[in-house]
């Protein structure tokens, strides 16, 4: 699988990672399916809900997620989730693992000390209940 996301799309996440450090940020990758790849069109950012840690976890309020499936029932769907890690490494935490869906994909923004990091994508295997590092293409 691939996870492909327009330069000016992932800068603009990457610039809402570097705002909101050091919390986590998160929000919604929406684009289309090729095959094994997603494509990304647009985002969207969401408030991180979590109500306390915020720094080392992030919760997107459902009703924020039934919103953007409801708009984007077409081609055009909610294909992965973001979010940042402030001063841990672009992959999934347990904490992560624990709350993962396997229908998408999740793109993780390292942002150390302030400054951007490593950006990963990953998806999540129900069957072996873990995490699967797939290509970012940035395009």
């Amino acid at each position: 699988m691939e996870i492909r996301i327009p330069r000016p799309i992932l800068a603009d996440v990457q610039a809402h990672a570097r705002e909101t450090y050091p919390e986590e940020c998160c929000g919604f990758l929406i684009g289309w399916k090729d095959g094994d790849a997603r494509l990304v069109e647009l985002f969207r950012r969401t408030p991180n809900v979590h109500p306390d840690h915020r720094e080392t976890r992030y919760t997107i309020d459902n009703r924020a997620i039934l919103a953007v499936e409801r708009e984007f029932r077409g081609e055009t769907r909610l294909v992965g989730i973001y979010h940042s890690h402030p001063d841990y490494p672009a992959k999934p935490s347990a904490f992560d693992e624990k709350r993962a869906w396997p229908w998408y994909a999740y793109v993780i923004l390292a942002v150390v000390r302030g400054e951007l990091g490593e950006a990963t994508a990953w998806t999540f295997d129900d069957e072996r209940r873990e995490f699967r590092e797939v290509s970012l293409r940035v395009i």
